[in-house]
């Protein structure tokens, strides 16, 4: 079992770095298609992940080490079902006609390998079924791709990475690997009865995308802040000595770009959100998101603003560092009470609306569906 603890303990330990990088990207697809993120997607998703993190680490972990020499001599298996001529002459006294002779051939050496790789690759077809709603065949053909890029990189010593070939190429664990997806799409009735249908998912995320949670708001606030550091980055590496530009970019960037779109910003666009005025709902003024401005991005990096043009202050930065905390502990709060605006949207007299008129068609879309579901239920 050891074999096996050790690519599944790499896995655990590398999926918070993957789940990290794959955060930010997966909430932006959510609330463009969507409008929201459900808790259970992202327990789907991320146990999606894991799994194949772990059918990775399986298949192509440990590594020998560095000027080892090989035990045994692999390569490329393509002759199918080899390994049943084995069972049967380690078996003894087996007969097919025989029920009491099965399970001493069931738990034989040789039949270990063949029933976990099916056993590995049964999650895929549950996954891909209930989740993602493919049909049998394109199950069954992820599967097959699947499996033969584990096989292929194992045939290449993972692409030379490895000192040699440690692991055999098998056309046997092609076709295991393809019956356990294949039997995965299966049983997945029997084993997700008790989870929402996956039109029901759709139904409850179209129904809370209408409204601009707190959590879609950072998930903008922190693409719009890759995307001007980026473009700050950018500037200091062309003109290192005209660092005065970073400042003039995230004053442009945070006022300009929202008054000339409508009151979006690249990370609100992808979200699908926009700040107008709270009193008519319309495009609010070019002084709203220069205050805005202010508050959100200018004081909290006036210290990191006033040291590039050589103004070290230490006072600034705090001010910053409170700001941001006094922002995150009241945005909780809010979010808690579901109240639409916080501190500095009531003095500047904003607010944040959705700008995805396809959410509410989807949303009537899919209560239909979902209707029609339960109608053909019943």
């Amino acid at each position: 079992m050891s074999r096996y603890a050790e690519p599944l303990m790499i896995a655990l330990v590398l999926f918070p770095l993957v789940a990290a990088v794959f955060t930010l990207p997966y909430a932006i697809y959510c609330y463009r298609k969507y409008g929201s993120v459900l808790m259970m997607r992202i327990i789907c998703v991320y146990a999606f992940i894991y799994y194949l993190m772990s059918v990775y680490c399986l298949a192509i972990l440990p590594f020998p080490k560095e000027g080892s020499v090989p035990t045994q001599k692999v390569g490329l298996n393509l002759i199918p079902f080899n390994y049943v001529p084995e069972i049967l002459t380690k078996t003894v006294d087996f007969s097919i006609s025989d029920p009491s002779t099965w399970m001493p051939a069931f738990f034989s050496s040789g039949i270990y390998e063949p029933i976990l790789n099916i056993l590995m690759f049964l999650p895929l077809g549950v996954f891909l079924r209930y989740y993602f709603g493919w049909n049998i065949k394109k199950t069954v053909l992820c599967a097959f791709l699947l499996s033969f890029f584990l096989e292929f990189t194992q045939y290449t010593a993972t692409y030379g990475l490895a000192p040699y070939r440690y692991r055999l190429a098998d056309v046997n664990d092609l076709i295991d690997n393809t019956l356990g997806g294949f039997l995965g799409y299966l049983v997945t009735p029997l084993l997700t009865f008790m989870l929402p249908s996956r039109e029901r998912l759709n139904q409850v995320s179209y129904q809370r995308g209408t409204r601009v949670s707190y959590v879609r708001r950072m998930v903008a606030y922190c693409a719009d802040e890759i995307i001007c550091s980026a473009c700050g980055g950018v500037i200091f590496l062309v003109l290192p000595k005209e660092s005065w530009l970073i400042c003039l970019i995230v004053i442009a960037y945070n006022t300009l770009i929202p008054y000339f779109w409508q009151g979006q910003t690249p990370g609100k666009a992808l979200v699908r959100i926009r700040v107008v005025d709270s009193t008519t709902h319309e495009q609010a003024t070019l002084k709203q998101y220069a205050q805005r401005m202010l508050f959100l991005h200018l004081i909290p990096r006036a210290g990191v603003l006033l040291s590039t043009i050589g103004i070290e202050s230490t006072f600034a930065s705090v001010c910053g560092v409170l700001l941001i905390g006094m922002m995150f502990i009241q945005a909780i709060f809010c979010g808690l009470r579901n109240k639409p605006q916080m501190f500095y949207e009531r003095w500047t007299n904003t607010i944040q609306v959705c700008t995805n008129g396809r959410i509410h068609r989807q949303k009537a879309k899919a209560e239909e569906n979902h209707a029609v579901t339960e109608d053909q239920a019943s």
